[in-house]
């Protein structure tokens, strides 16, 4: 017994201890701060929350018993006049009801008939409001004060006509309404109250759930001061005046090491800074919403005029000031929404002095942080300035020499013809098979040169005139063309026109179409197949060109739009091929920014498979 004695006691003991250790624990000056707080707070949005019910369910019913009037009003219109009846006769029969009553009331506002009070009695009602509005608008209600019947009532009043106009008038009292707002009072008040108190025993329990990391703060303060404080120093630090010395000590230390990375951030800064002035292309980033994040010297130096570089930087430039290209704008605008890489090539662009311009290749990357946040783009500007005057003065030198190369051509073939006419010299078997090659290659020379010029022209024309034309239309114009070419030939050719109109360059695309129609005439069987196919979708248009002959092995089908590549030389030389053909045809593709593909299909030929965006 007495053992048990003695564990009974020690067990009081330890939970008295716990519990005083529990309260000990309890940082009360600000749990009493906080719990008054969140009660308090508690209390008004409850009130505040209760009155409004209690105003909005009022004006609810009152508008209920508004609609109800004008609905009964209505009813007793239609009756009377739709079965004829005396309204003042139907007034008059009415049984004395305090709940409703009517009254029948002539234009002018004399009172015919009362079913609640003496008719003779009343005053004159032209001039209450119900009245008025019946007057002007054949309905009218309004809500006020009795001074007959000495109560709040609900007015109604509607214009009708039998054998003369009258205002038929319905009153309702407020006192359904009262009886309501006291019945909603009450069950506030009930359920106010445990609420009340069940917010409270809330507040109590989220008070000591935020005070007890309070009292965690304050010790790992402390130890970040090196400050031993004993049980009875840490409850004194936890009056507000000890914890915000606490804080303020600490943050003085975070201020010394914040300054310490700060300085640490500028020279990393400084180096990135000297990095990107190194760079020789100029460099311009934005953020999201088009504000200029950074530009080098070198795009300052390229784009923006003396006073615009001396009178700016970079922070809080819009894109629209530092770059005037339209093309740029789209360029960045569509890394960020799609958030790919970009890259556009041979782009003139306005230089700083606004006298000449140069010509870009323009890079684009999006910026995006580590959590995958998009934060902007950024744009290199590669100026090919000089590229660009050697290749138009290569462009200008070919152009020059087939211009003069095709004058003694021209010549040449005169001349052969008119000897070929002369029937002593072509009587010579040797003499006319001399004059027949001679005539063959100064044609295939002369071909020859004119693909030149027209590749070069392709290559230097900076602008496509895309207009939308008909697919038909451009397949019915080169088919002509070549059935006058190669009249012999039983080739048929097979049409198909998914794709009504696409919006391209027409010359360039007739082209494209009789080069490739043109090698099957040449290369494939007389009497086979050709197909085109003309589909589109919501992005871009196909445009297939198949055929059934021989076919181009594999090995070949990488290089046969490489200038001056042939599969077979000899056959191709004999049938007047100058190799220039197809690669004429890739550049006017990529003019289009499309792209071109070559493949073997299941009828043993080839296929060219061209792919343009639509826009």
């Amino acid at each position: 017994m007495k053992l048990l004695e003695v564990l009974d006691t020690e067990l009081r003991v330890m939970s008295e201890q716990r519990v005083k250790g529990f309260i000990n624990s309890i940082p009360w000056r600000f749990f009493k701060r906080i719990t008054l707080s969140q009660i308090l707070l508690t209390t008004i949005i409850i009130l505040v929350t209760a009155f409004s019910a209690r105003y909005f369910l009022k004006v609810y019913i009152t508008n209920q018993s508004i609609n109800q009037v004008t609905e009964s009003l209505e009813l007793i219109k239609h009756s009377i006049t739709t079965q004829k009846i005396d309204p003042i006769a139907w007034c008059k029969s009415l049984k004395l009801n305090w709940a409703t009553r009517y009254t029948l009331i002539d234009l002018n506002g004399k009172v015919l008939c009362d079913n609640y009070l003496d008719s003779t009695k009343l005053d004159n009602h032209l001039y209450r409001p119900e009245v008025q509005s019946a007057l002007k608008k054949g309905i009218g209600t309004s809500k006020r004060y009795s001074e007959s019947a000495e109560i709040d009532m609900i007015y109604g009043a509607m214009k009708f006509k039998t054998d003369k106009s009258y205002i038929i008038r319905q009153a309702v009292p407020l006192k359904q309404v009262s009886i309501a707002m006291r019945t909603l009072d009450r069950s506030i008040i009930i359920f106010f109250i445990p609420l009340l108190l069940f917010t409270s025993l809330l507040s109590l329990w989220t008070s000591l759930q935020v005070s007890f990391p309070l009292r965690s703060l304050i010790k790992k303060i402390s130890n970040l001061e090196n400050l031993k404080l004993t049980p009875k120093g840490l409850e004194s630090a936890m009056a507000i005046d000890d914890e915000w010395h606490l804080v303020e000590r600490t943050l003085d230390r975070a201020e010394v090491e914040l300054a310490n990375y700060i300085e640490e951030l500028q020279f990393e800064n400084k180096k990135f800074s000297i990095l990107m002035e190194s760079i020789s292309d100029a460099i311009l980033a934005i953020d999201i919403h088009e504000n200029v994040l950074f530009i080098n010297k070198r795009f300052q130096k390229s784009f923006l005029n003396e006073r615009e570089s001396n009178s700016k930087s970079a922070k809080g430039l819009k894109l629209v000031e530092v770059s005037r290209k339209k093309e740029v704008h789209e360029l960045l605008r569509e890394t960020i929404k799609d958030r790919t890489s970009s890259k556009v090539r041979n782009i003139e662009i306005e230089m700083s002095d606004r006298t000449e311009k140069g010509w870009f290749d323009i890079s684009t990357s999006p910026l995006i942080a580590d959590d995958g946040q998009i934060l902007g783009a950024i744009c290199t500007f590669r100026n090919i300035s000089h590229k660009k005057l050697a290749q138009q003065m290569r462009e200008d030198f070919v152009t020059n020499v087939s211009h003069e190369v095709r004058t003694p051509l021209t010549a040449m073939k005169g001349y052969v013809q008119i000897l070929l006419g002369m029937k002593e010299l072509t009587e010579n078997p040797t003499v006319k098979e001399s004059l027949s090659k001679i005539e063959h290659n100064s044609n295939r020379l002369a071909i020859l040169f004119q693909e030149i010029l027209n590749l070069s022209m392709i290559e230097s024309r900076h602008k496509l005139d895309l207009v939308k034309s008909s697919t038909q239309d451009i397949t019915q114009n080169v088919l002509m063309n070549l059935k006058q070419v190669h009249k012999n030939s039983n080739r048929k050719i097979h049409c198909d026109y998914s794709a009504k109109e696409v919006l391209v360059d027409s010359s360039l695309i007739e082209q494209v179409l009789t080069n490739l129609i043109d090698n099957s005439y040449k290369y494939a069987n007389q009497d086979g197949e050709s197909f085109i196919k003309w589909e589109q979708n919501e992005s871009s248009f196909t445009l297939l060109v198949e055929d059934n002959g021989p076919g181009i092995e594999a090995i070949h089908q990488k290089r046969i739009f490489e200038r001056f590549y042939r599969v077979d030389s000899s056959r191709s030389r004999s049938l007047g091929g100058t190799g220039l053909g197809l690669s004429i045809v890739k550049h006017i593709v990529q003019k289009h920014k499309g792209t071109i593909s070559v493949y073997s299909n299941d009828l043993g030929g080839v296929s060219f498979k061209i792919i343009i965006p639509s826009v």
